[in-house]
């Protein structure tokens, strides 16, 4: 769909940014002439000396443009590379519930989005922006490549009475290495279908979108009257005329999903164009709503469904929707291909149903996913469904972390640097076993500098495979992971959460062996498991 556009000449002037509120600045020395005579770039500000936005983006030695709080009923066009700066820019959006303290942009101006991107390298950076009764926030057009939305809270688009398709942030027809992180989306709504967050577009296009990431928004409340709701909806090229050749290359990861209603159909993540090597990991989904058809993950027109990896997301949805689904006619054309839909949450520790064994969300054939996780990520051990016997036994010390986490369990820190192993308080000590079948076993964890005890109060797996991850050019090298639920115990308090184990055994006298942990708000040797200073692990099956 294109838009309107339209840009005015404004006065050059400049301007810099106080502490605090944004103060009245004059300016000085503001061109250069270089050669070609071009003009050395410098800091402006909004509202004074310049009274909108958009006469601060025509003047082009503005770079950066700092926007002070307040409220700008304004669309703004950008035609140039620069980085514009609202009153929270860095501020993360949560927390941030002080309306008096956000730039905010309302749109006003049909059908013109509240910012319209319309060159490359160019930043959007903490503001507050609503467009009612018209369909788009920000619109990122061909050109607008290396764009970065990130810190931004998006609501108010559209409406229950508002007649098109709406979208908080809309990629037309093929800008690339764009990224969308950290903003807050929601209340999106139409009529027709809604976008949701975040829409890559469009159906007919015949330009790729490629390098896409949409990383660690919240996108909410997403309503479509008559049609579909979604929160990221992927369609670059989806259409089958001859001319729509576009496809989208895109990292979609650490989203928080809910609350989508659609009058048709309600599919969180669609993936309705092609999507080579999509990547979808680590994304809270729940509460989705639809007549008859709603879906977390959902692959429609996509030739390249089989190159997918969708991992380590938690579908809170139960068996009424779908974690991962597959359009039928896509199975027909390519019977032979598989989602790796591997290590996901599906609402219920015995997995998906009802082509799943569980009762769980729902799934459809071509998807693998086993094993899956017996618990929420990340806590979760990937371990559903495997029940071949085996037994995984250890003890020892590594270096013990001390990391410190949110109340929400958010790593705030990385651990701590490999302390002095003279100090008995700098070492972290274990044992365990863990067998199948049936899985039995038991685990004792004490990181004494953190002063936090771990107890399995149940033990489910091993999964055991081979070679180990950390010596895999070592004969006879094995990995296992194991998990459960565990006390943590600490000074403070104690708590039941999940856990999961990895360790590898790398062959005697166990100096190789690893060994790493992580609970609900705590983790020592992760990602990468630590190497054990003492002790031994033997994995057998």
């Amino acid at each position: 769909m294109k838009r309107a556009e339209a840009a005015n000449q404004g006065v050059m002037e400049v301007k810099t940014k106080s502490l605090g509120f944004f103060a009245i600045a004059t300016a000085f020395a503001t061109v250069l002439t270089l050669g070609g005579g071009s003009a050395q770039a410098a800091t402006c500000t909004v509202p004074i000396p310049y009274p909108t936005i958009q006469s601060a983006v025509n003047d082009v030695t503005c770079d950066p443009i700092n926007v002070a709080p307040g409220a700008y009923a304004e669309n703004v066009m950008i035609p140039r590379s620069l980085t514009l700066n609202g009153a929270q820019a860095t501020n993360p959006v949560a927390g941030r519930t002080n309306p008096l303290a956000e730039s905010t942009i309302t749109g006003t101006v049909f059908p013109l989005p509240d910012i319209t991107i319309q060159a490359r390298d160019v930043t959007i950076d903490g503001f507050s922006l609503t467009n009612p009764l018209q369909s788009t926030g920000i619109l990122i057009k061909t050109a607008g490549d290396n764009a970065l939305i990130t810190n931004n809270i998006i609501e108010g688009i559209g409406g229950v009475t508002f007649s098109g398709n709406t979208q908080a942030i809309y990629l037309e027809n093929g800008p690339d290495n764009v990224r969308v992180v950290g903003n807050k989306i929601s209340f999106v709504e139409g009529i027709a279908s809604s976008n949701g967050g975040v829409f890559i577009g469009d159906s007919t296009a015949s330009n790729p979108s490629l390098n896409i990431l949409i990383d660690g928004n919240t996108i909410s409340d997403i309503h479509s009257v008559n049609r579909g709701a979604y929160a990221i909806h992927v369609n670059n090229g989806a259409s089958t005329a001859p001319s729509a050749t576009g496809y989208t290359t895109v990292t979609i990861r650490n989203n928080t999903i809910s609350n989508l209603v659609g009058g048709g159909w309600t599919h969180a993540i669609g993936l309705e164009g092609d999507t080579p090597n999509v990547l979808v990991v680590g994304n809270n989904i729940s509460n989705l709503v639809a007549p008859t058809d709603a879906v977390a993950v959902w692959f429609e027109d996509n030739p390249s469904f089989g190159t997918a990896t969708v991992n380590e997301n938690n579908f809170d949805v139960t068996i009424a929707a779908y974690g991962i689904a597959v359009q039928p006619a896509l199975i027909v054309v390519f019977p032979n291909s598989i989602v790796n839909g591997t290590c996901n949450w599906w609402d219920s520790a015995d997995g998906p149903g009802p082509v799943g064994p569980g009762t769980g969300a729902r799934v459809t054939p071509n998807v693998d996913f086993t094993p899956w996780l017996i618990a929420r990520a990340p806590a979760g051990a990937c371990v559903g469904g495997v029940s071949a016997p085996g037994k995984v036994t250890g003890g020892g010390q590594i270096p013990g972390d001390d990391p410190i986490f949110s109340s929400l369990g958010v790593l705030l820190s990385l651990p701590a640097l490999i302390p002095s192993l003279a100090d008995p308080n700098a070492q972290a000590t274990f044992g365990f076993v863990a067998k199948c079948c049936p899985a039995t076993g038991n685990l004792e964890y004490n990181d004494h500098q953190a002063d936090v005890r771990i107890k399995a109060q149940s033990v489910e797996g091993p999964l055991i495979r081979s070679p180990g991850d950390s010596c895999p050019t070592t004969p006879g090298s094995k990995h296992a992971t194991i998990g459960g639920t565990a006390t943590v115990i600490r000074s403070t308090g104690t708590a039941t959460e999940d856990f999961t184990v990895e360790v590898d055994d790398c062959g005697e006298p166990g100096t190789a062996d690893t060994f790493g942990i992580k609970t609900d708000t705590y983790s020592n040797g992760w990602p990468i498991p630590s190497t054990l200073t003492g002790g031994n692990i033997q994995i057998k099956n």
